[in-house]
């Protein structure tokens, strides 16, 4: 396997063929001179090389391509085949897959998140996949994560949540209630209170949607599938939300940092708490970190958003049989799945390996039941119209930027505000307005 640039695995079988002409038979051969005396021609075939083997092209972030490389070399032999992974910036995969794959530049497999699966299906861009056999060890919400219009799209193999890390050195756990985190941080004198992505110039719906969907608001209406038309974003219990954290900010308890600030902050203890995702592990543990629950709103359980990561395969592929075969023969074995959680922890969706990681780590345990409190994300084509409206009014509650847009002239006093601006751009985003 190579990453970043082509190695080709040429499997070389020498044949040569050896073709021996004699004139006459025995009998003949007695009763003339002639025919005693023919020559014998010895034909001798050239050399020959099969040719190189299929390639499947697979685009992976970093980590996974770095699970996958000590690993594939033995997939590559016994199917005879070479598997060229290409590290790509998980962001850009989604968009990329549905431009190159029609100029036949694409991967035939790719690494991804369920929340595509609505737009790249609806887009003919993914092929449905037949878990077959491998669909017992999987936990529902990964399967139904990846389900789109009555087919499944991909195989998964993580789920993740966000959950609370705390800096084991000064704290004891997480509180129960904002309250007493904030009471936490006082006590323990740091810079900052929580860090949780969103502010600091950069928009994070995906962390941030605890805060307003923890006391009855929601993306979308979520009763038998996911309901475009019911955009819940503007709900009494998301501007109730939306207004508590907007005193949270005020009194400090919530910093106006994005990822990086965050995770800095914490790293050098300046921050108490960061609400982030199993993958922050490593980052975390530049501290002696503990992971709880994120605290409850008004005594709900904070709900995050619960991601599901999967390999699915690009319907321009003309090596669709193949491209299965590599996710559910080789992808899909326990030796694999092990090395891709022990590469990004993100909990896995297999059963079989969920229990072996459950009782050995706690921590794993903890992010669970934070999913487990959660919600998908919608899965929905319309979904991408929500991440940049949702983020942009999440951005202005967590900056305090209020006041007059320069370029649009809309007015946004308050956080209620954000949040019915938002609902309402969604809205026409759908519509088409």
């Amino acid at each position: 396997m190579k990453r970043n640039k082509l190695r080709y695995l040429v499997i070389l079988v020498l044949l040569s063929l050896v073709v021996t002409a004699c004139g006459g038979d025995s009998d003949t051969a007695s009763e003339s001179p002639e025919a005693t005396e023919a020559p014998t021609e010895t034909l001798a075939a050239p050399a020959t090389t099969s040719p190189p083997p299929v390639k499947l092209v697979v685009w992976a972030e970093e980590k996974v391509a770095t699970a996958l490389d000590p690993l594939v070399g033995a997939y590559e032999a016994a199917a005879g085949v070479d598997i060229e992974v290409v590290v790509y910036d998980f962001g850009a995969i989604r968009t990329d897959v549905q431009t190159a794959g029609p100029a036949g530049e694409g991967p035939d497999v790719f690494l991804g998140a369920h929340d595509w699966v609505g737009e790249l299906a609806a887009n003919g861009v993914v092929s449905p996949l037949d878990l077959g056999s491998v669909a017992s060890d999987l936990f529902d919400v990964g399967v139904t994560a990846f389900s789109y219009g009555g087919e499944v799209y991909g195989f998964p193999y993580a789920t993740e949540a966000i959950a609370m890390y705390y800096n084991a050195d000064l704290v004891d756990s997480v509180p129960t209630t904002w309250e007493d985190a904030k009471a936490a941080c006082d006590a323990a004198g740091t810079e900052l209170c929580v860090g949780a992505p969103g502010g600091g110039g950069g928009g994070d719906a995906y962390h941030n949607h605890p805060f307003v969907a923890s006391a009855g608001g929601y993306v979308f209406a979520s009763e038998g599938g996911f309901d475009a038309s019911d955009v819940g974003l503007d709900n009494a219990g998301a501007l109730a939300s939306a207004e508590y954290l907007d005193g949270l900010v005020k009194n400090g308890t919530v910093a106006s940092t994005d990822y990086g600030g965050s995770m800095t902050a914490f790293q050098e203890g300046r921050s108490l708490f960061w609400m982030t995702g199993p993958w922050a592990r490593g980052d975390a543990s530049a501290v002696n970190y503990g992971v709880g629950l994120i605290p409850q709103f008004d005594g709900n359980a904070a709900t995050p958003f619960v991601g599901v990561r999967g390999a699915m395969v690009s319907s321009f592929s003309d090596k669709q049989v193949l491209a299965q075969s590599f996710i559910l023969d080789f992808f899909a074995t326990v030796e694999v799945q092990q090395a891709m959680y022990e590469s990004d922890p993100r909990l896995p969706a297999t059963k079989s390996l969920f229990a072996v990681v459950e009782a050995a780590d706690p921590v794993a345990a903890v992010f669970a039941a934070s999913a487990a409190n959660g919600i998908p994300m919608p899965n929905i084509p319309e979904m991408g119209s929500v991440w940049g409206p949702f983020g942009d009014a999440l951005l202005i509650i967590r900056d305090q930027n209020y006041g007059t847009n320069e370029e649009t002239g809309v007015t946004v006093s308050n956080a209620s505000d954000a949040m019915k601006l938002a609902a309402e751009q969604i809205r026409n985003a759908i519509a088409g307005g």
